[in-house]
């Protein structure tokens, strides 16, 4: 009853923990990182910039404003007519609630207006640029995540397998040595063998668990995923480097970047130079209470006002000193970016060509080290070949099962990496077409 009552608490367990976990494949992993809390922040900021952008678009039109003040005033008029026989003198006191309109609409502010609403847009610029490239560094660290996961899988299969089979020779060389066919030595072999196949495959499903934690932790995932997007087969790359280096150049985040700072300089530089211009504007005032309005005051008011500063608090010409010094700054970096994205993009594309060869030539090594495991294990059954040949070809075999793994792997992680330069993630998937498919989780490592 005891023994019932376990089976069926671990077969529950069982299906708990598969039901729990949730297929995501590489696509949906992605809008995982919307979720992210540094990509949350990021887009608070392109949010707040764009918001500072549209409250300067009301710079240019008129200043409406309502002034209403409760007032007190003593006047003394004296003055003289000609049919009063001396000089007439009269005190007025008045009291009351003053209202009045006030209007001020600059016409012209030396191209300060124009240039404070360009840089602002700069701005949004620059904090969308800082969007795209910090979302192409978390694609291309979940893609490493997400692939070492897949691929540490097939590890985890491989060294799997190769405990199993090294199981079975050292049941078999146990029962050859019993039947006096090989000696102690060669059983000896096949033991440390197979003790060393499994202590690799703990230690593979290990690496396997911490890689799937951190997955699960970078997205931010309530519970464990089943991945479903398989390991892309590594193809050739069909677009050249003077290609790539164009797209670069075109459309990395950085050099966007350094063009929305390069525009907030060049609009900071107008700011500048328009301060040392005139200003012309339209002032105008109308009084909605004249009963409180004094004597000597019109009831409305309309004109043409210019305004000049001779001086200023802040030295103007040192104030341009500064502007064109930040330019001057910023050519060098522009400068510098271009030529550490150029090289980068070379490095990756070199990379990836040593990958696809290193792969393509590991698949023939693999297909010669299938073929000389089988035949070293027929041998040993025929009396032909030592344990100690079934190991080596055995292990020989694991190996380049597992460098062929590593290789595709390295391969595509190179190639993510070269999409990330050009600044054009789309194209992983017209490299990779695999990425758009998905297989079925049968099982599930926790």
């Amino acid at each position: 009853m005891l023994r019932m009552y376990v089976f069926i608490v671990i077969a529950f367990s069982y299906t708990a923990t598969s039901v729990s976990a949730e297929e995501l494949s590489f696509s949906k992993a992605e809008q995982y990182l919307g979720s992210i809390r540094t990509v949350q922040a990021q887009q608070a900021d392109i949010d707040a910039w764009s918001a500072q952008q549209q409250a300067l678009q009301s710079l240019n039109i008129p200043q409406l404003s309502l002034t209403v003040a409760g007032i007190a005033y003593h006047k003394h008029l004296a003055f003289e007519a000609p049919i009063l026989p001396q000089p007439t003198e009269l005190d007025l006191y008045r009291r009351g609630i003053r209202s009045q309109l006030n209007l001020l609409w600059p016409l012209y502010t030396g191209g300060r207006t124009d240039a404070a609403q360009k840089q602002s847009a700069a701005r949004v610029s620059e904090a969308e640029a800082e969007y795209s490239l910090l979302q192409l560094q978390l694609t291309q660290r979940l893609f490493n995540l997400y692939f070492s996961n897949q691929m540490l899988e097939q590890v985890v299969r491989v060294r799997e397998q190769a405990e199993q089979t090294l199981g079975q020779h050292l049941h078999k060389a146990v029962r050859y040595e019993q039947e006096g066919l090989i000696t102690s030595l060669n059983r000896m072999q096949a033991n440390v063998a197979y003790s060393q196949a499994r202590r690799e495959a703990i230690q593979a499903s290990r690496q396997l668990t911490d890689i799937q934690s951190a997955l699960q932790s970078f997205l931010q995932l309530p519970g464990p995923a089943c991945l479903s997007t398989p390991l892309p087969r590594p193809l050739p790359l069909q677009q050249n480097l003077a290609w790539l280096v164009a797209q670069a150049k075109e459309n990395n985040p950085v050099f966007l970047q350094l063009m929305a700072k390069d525009q907030q300089i060049k609009q900071q530089l107008r700011i500048e130079q328009g301060k040392r211009l005139p200003e012309v504007f339209v002032v105008g005032s109308y009084d909605l209470n004249r009963s409180a309005t004094p004597l000597t005051e019109p009831d409305w008011s309309i004109g043409l006002g210019i305004r000049y500063h001779f001086t200023t608090a802040v030295n103007r010409s040192s104030t341009m000193d500064v502007a064109r010094s930040r330019q001057q700054q910023l050519e060098f970096h522009q400068a510098q970016a271009k030529a550490d994205i150029e090289l980068a993009v070379q490095s990756s594309y070199r990379a990836v060509m040593q990958y696809l060869e290193q792969f393509e030539l590991l698949e023939q090594d693999l297909e010669l080290a299938r073929e000389h495991a089988r035949m070293q294990r027929h041998g040993f059954e025929e009396g032909m070949a030592t344990s100690l040949d079934v190991t080596d070809a055995r292990l020989k075999l694991t190996a380049a099962e597992i460098e062929s793994l590593q290789a595709a792997f390295q391969y595509i992680s190179a190639l993510a990496e070269l999409a990330q330069y050009t600044g054009r993630p789309e194209l992983l998937t017209r490299w990779l077409p695999s990425l758009l498919h998905e297989q079925q989780c049968s099982s599930f490592k926790d």
